[in-house]
Parts: C-alpha cells; structure tokens; sequence
C-alpha cells in the first residue's frame, strides 16, 4: 500500500471497512491499517473527507489507554488509517468465551477505558461508540479503546446533520435512542451498559436481532437493577441513569473505579490464549437525528462525596481537638515541625575535672531537664528545577521510573489530567516500566522540545518512540504540558 505498508494478515471486518495487521516498511513496525470502505459514485468523496475527519480527532487524544492513529492515507482512491498495533482480544470475545467477569475484573478494565474516555472528553471528544467490541485487552495486560471512527468533537459542526443515529444499540443511551444528539454524558452511559454486560452477561437492555425493536426497548430507559455488581454497584447504576444530568462525569468514574471500592482487589484481566477475535460488528442504525446545540460535560457534586467531606471534617476536627490537649505535641502532618519531648533523665557521667577547673563546694544534686528532638519523617527534597526546556525533559526523564512523585510536579495540571489520566493512572503506567532513557533532545521551535524516548517494560518488550513537547514556564520551572507521539517501534 503506497509502497510502505505490507498487509498481512486480516484482524476485523465491518460495515466501514477491514482492519489489518500490517507491517510498515519505512519504521519497521507492525501496525493496524483500517481499510475504509468506499460506495460507487458521488458519496465516495465524502467518506474520504469522514476517514480524514476520523484520523483527526483520534489524532487529538494520546492516552497509555487509547489506541493511537499514527497516518492516514489513499491507495487507488481507497482511503486507509495507519494505527497502533495490540496484540490483543476484545471484550466481546472474552464474555463469549468466559461468560461474565468477576468484579473485580471489570472494575479494571472499566478504569482504564474512563481514563482514556476522560481525556478524550478533556480534548472535547466524543466517541459515541463504546461497547465490549471497542475494547481491546492486551495479551500482555494493557486495556485500550479503540475506533473512535464515529466519534466527533464537540466544536466540529460540519458533520452535525447526518440525520442518522450512529453507534451500537444494545449499548446506547436512552436520549440518543430517542434521536438526541450523544454528549458526554451519553459515553458515561454506554461504558455503564459495557460493564453491566460484563458483571451480569447480558446487556442492560437485554438482546434481540430485530435492531429496531431493541432501539425502542433502549428509548424506555427500563432497566433491570444489578445483581452481581458487588462493590461497583453504586458506581454502575449511577452511570445507567435515564437523567444525562444524574450521571458522573467520566473523571468521576475513572477515580470511582480506580479506587478502593471498599477494600476490593483489582486484578488483571486473564484472556485465554486460545481465543479468536470474532469479525462480525453489529452495525448502527439510521433513524431522523433532531439537533440541539452541543452540551459540555457538567461537573456535578456526588451524595456521596457530600457525605464523605462532611465525615472527613468531624474527623478532622475531633483531631484538631485532642491534639490541642497536648501542649508538648503538634499536630501531624507530611511535612510536621520536629516534636519535642522534655524528660527527666539521670545525667551522662561527667568528664574528669581539668586542672583549670574551679572546685566546687558543694556537689549538684539536681540535674536540668534533658531536652530530646525527634524529628517527624520529610518527604524527598524536590529535585533542582532546570533553566532550560532541553534540560527540563532530560531531568524528567532521569527521574524515571523510580521517581513518580518527584516526576509528577514537572507534570502541568492539564497533563496529569490527561494524557497521565490522574496519579494512579501515572502510577500504573510507570509500574510497567523497567528502564527509560531519552536521547537526541532539541528544541522544536518556540517552547517544545522533541526527543528520542527509549523504553523497556517489565513483560520484556523495547519501544522506541520520537516525542514532540510542549512545554509552559510555571513559577520559573519549566512544566511538560502536552505531548504528540511522532513515531513508534517496537524491537
């Protein structure tokens, strides 16, 4: 395909086109290439405009989550996008095989899909399209969404007339069944339906052939209350709410489902090693689409937050009561003042007299208090700030992958917002990591700064990866604020 790209083997079929896994030629890298399908006369000019389309929104979200669009291009007229490559088995083909996964499984896989989502709505993106298909489980323990083919950014109104309802039904949201316009709220919804499905077997709305039929069931909202949820039942039910405006944020079920949940262990997902990627996709239908205006994601404040900052400020006023009681004591903290403790010890043995010493006539009985300090542990010192952006991004580097909290404060707040998706999401990338080193560091013209990023993870794998940053200059230290993967190998 235009002399760089050898196909090799198909991986997926659907009404848009086939996916293959390729190999380019120029990198020396395997990659997916999506062959879009293209009709017969006049529409074949704008499906080349919606795959271009398509590679520039993906190529708007680079998340350790998402699948990235690397190139788009024609062959004979015949339009193509050029993505990552994961060796992996979609969600769809796990829950054939296995049936259901347990919670704690799911809460994983739903984690990890947030956070990409989350970026992508940071980036103002929409992916309309989230289902157990678009969600790919690395053979080696990575989780990443992909086909984002139908989303749309917020901001882009020139595709808004379609008239066409896109996604998968048994995993639309109940306005957009209705023929509303899909918002975020409406991606929280269908990442709901994809763990329901997960944790009960069967999707919310129940299954049926007749794609019409399942479209109304969806616009009713009726749904049958989990029972085999466990610790994310609060979480998923919230998500499946009828209201758009009753759901969380995507943000919000990242953290939900990254945290505890209650003391639940969140394992890896076990795909078996013999399972094939089924290539059937259950295809969109086309209903008349009435327009509203785009709606950005609100951010609401949760009950359940409410109740636990009212907790947290009686504990925490009870604490600051009782310690208060303590006049010798301050309170603690992870950068507390030295503690002092006064004692009445029995004093050293004195040194012998000099010969310059004045006697004494009567010996001291009664020694003074002995004053100890006990210093309270100090977190590192943070690192030097650099003066330059070359020296900024080298330092980072330098502090990986052992020094993650000293790393994230040269993070901007948009950046570890997305693409680190949150500090744990920061946390689970850097664990993977063994070793990374950074060579060939530039400047890029106004304040980036391109590199080479070398990295070896933990399963054994080597990539090497060409990055461009931008960088912003925070309090006189130089902060990563956005990055563009401009190339990657593996091997």
């Amino acid at each position: 395909m235009s002399g760089r790209y050898r196909l090799i083997e198909p991986l997926g079929a659907g009404g848009m086109g086939e996916v293959w896994q390729a190999y380019d030629e120029r990198l020396h890298r395997t990659v997916a290439v999506k062959l879009v399908r293209t009709p017969v006369g006049p529409l074949a000019e704008e499906v080349t405009r919606q795959a271009l389309r398509e590679a520039r929104i993906a190529a708007r979200l680079q998340h350790p989550h998402a699948i990235t669009v690397y190139d788009v291009a024609e062959d004979d007229g015949q339009p193509y996008l050029v993505m990552e490559y994961l060796p992996s088995t979609n969600l769809s083909a796990v829950l054939v095989e296995r049936g259901t996964l347990p919670v704690e499984e799911a809460a994983r896989v739903g984690a990890d899909v947030a956070a990409a989502l989350a970026a992508a709505h940071e980036a103002g993106i929409v992916h309309r399209d989230v289902k157990p298909g678009n969600i790919l489980l690395g053979r080696d323990g990575p989780v990443k969404i992909t086909d984002f083919g139908i989303s749309r950014l917020v901001e882009d109104t020139t595709l808004t007339a379609t008239g066409a309802v896109r996604g998968t039904p048994a995993y639309l949201a109940p306005e957009v069944a209705r023929g509303e316009r899909a918002t975020f709220a409406a991606d929280v919804f269908s990442l709901g339906a994809t763990l329901y499905t997960a944790v009960e077997g069967s999707p919310p709305f129940g299954k049926d052939e007749n794609a019409i039929a399942l479209l109304y069931r969806v616009s009713t909202a009726e749904i049958p209350p989990p029972e085999r949820a466990g610790a994310i039942t609060s979480i998923l039910t919230s998500m499946l709410a009828a209201d758009p405006a009753a759901r969380p944020t995507m943000a919000e079920v990242r953290d939900a489902l990254g945290g505890d949940l209650d003391g639940l262990a969140v394992t890896e997902v076990m795909v078996p090693a013999t399972l094939v990627e089924p290539t059937k996709r259950v295809e969109a239908v086309a209903l008349p689409v009435d327009q509203p205006e785009p709606v950005r994601e609100p951010r609401r404040a949760r009950p359940v937050l409410v109740v636990a900052v009212v907790v947290l400020a009686l504990l925490v006023a009870g604490t600051v009561f009782l310690l208060s009681r303590k006049g010798n004591e301050e309170q603690p903290g992870v950068a507390a003042p030295a503690v002092t403790t006064t004692t009445n010890a029995a004093p050293p043995p004195s040194d012998p007299p000099s010969a310059s010493a004045e006697p004494t006539t009567e010996p001291t009985t009664t020694q003074p208090p002995v004053t100890t300090t006990t210093e309270a542990p100090a977190p590192p010192p943070p690192a030097p700030a650099p003066v330059t952006k070359e020296a900024a991004v080298s330092d980072y580097y330098a502090l990986m992958p052992d020094g993650v909290d000293q790393g994230w404060t040269r993070l901007t707040e948009r950046f570890q917002r997305s693409p680190a998706g949150g500090f744990a999401g920061y946390q689970r990338f850097w664990a993977g990591v063994r070793t990374v080193r950074v060579s060939e560091v530039a400047a890029a013209g106004g304040d980036s700064v391109e590199t080479t990023v070398d990295y070896v993870f933990s399963d054994g794998r080597a990539v090497r990866e060409r990055h461009r940053y931008a960088l912003v200059n925070q309090g006189g230290q130089w902060k990563i604020d956005q990055v563009a993967v401009l190339s990657s190998r593996t091997g």
